[in-house]
């Protein structure tokens, strides 16, 4: 990923906090032939390494093999930038976004009992903040059924690459001048993207 020195996103915490705001990733891998496919995923973050799982009739898992990285894609908030916002002239308009691009080795899990715990997991994060949490209790038959339809996986992490393009290289008053401009939208998307880029500001 192109990332200019001051868009760089090392900081390991940004990053894990980049995945937990936004855990439905893009997951590239490469078939027999050389061809890209591409999946979209729900995965959670571990020291080192990637929990996912995909259907199991998604041919995609075949491609896996213990000596080729894969590439998990995750996206943060991300909006139009008018010139029209920047007090400072001439510009242009641009793009704001955040994006982390994970590399690791991926690892099927065999283990009934893992791929049933990782599930579990899975869902006491996703439902940890509703009122009443739905819990991933079953009838054993359907539960079993369920748990057969998919290939449960982890993603052993080689390398990180971050990004983070928050206008950091404009003057302050341009910052906030595309900060106001993204709130005036009325889209939830740009307000989140406003939210990011305010906090450089202090």
């Amino acid at each position: 990923m192109y990332t200019p020195a001051h868009f760089a996103l090392d900081d390991p915490s940004q990053q894990q906090a980049l995945i937990a705001d936004n855990p439905f990733a893009q997951l590239i891998t490469m078939d027999g032939d050389g061809l890209p496919h591409a999946s979209h995923l729900p995965f959670l973050f571990f020291s080192g390494r990637l929990d996912g799982h995909m259907a199991k009739a998604n041919p995609q898992w075949q491609h896996f093999q213990s000596n080729r990285d894969v590439l998990a894609i995750f996206s943060g908030p991300h909006g139009y930038i008018s010139p029209s916002w920047y007090k400072n002239a001439p510009n242009v308009p641009t793009w704001n976004y955040t994006a982390l691009h994970v590399y690791g080795r991926p690892r099927l899990i065999e283990d009934a009992d893992q791929k049933k715990a990782r599930q579990a997991h899975l869902v006491e994060v996703m439902e940890s903040g509703f009122d009443v949490p739905w819990r991933m209790e079953l009838p054993e038959s359907y539960e079993q059924g369920m748990l057969a339809g998919i290939v449960t996986f982890e993603i052993e992490i080689t390398r990180m690459e971050g990004k983070a393009k928050l206008s950091q290289n404009r003057k302050p008053e341009d910052l906030q001048g595309a900060i106001t401009g993204l709130r005036a939208t009325g889209r939830a998307e740009d307000e989140r993207l406003a939210d990011v880029m305010a906090a450089q500001l202090g």
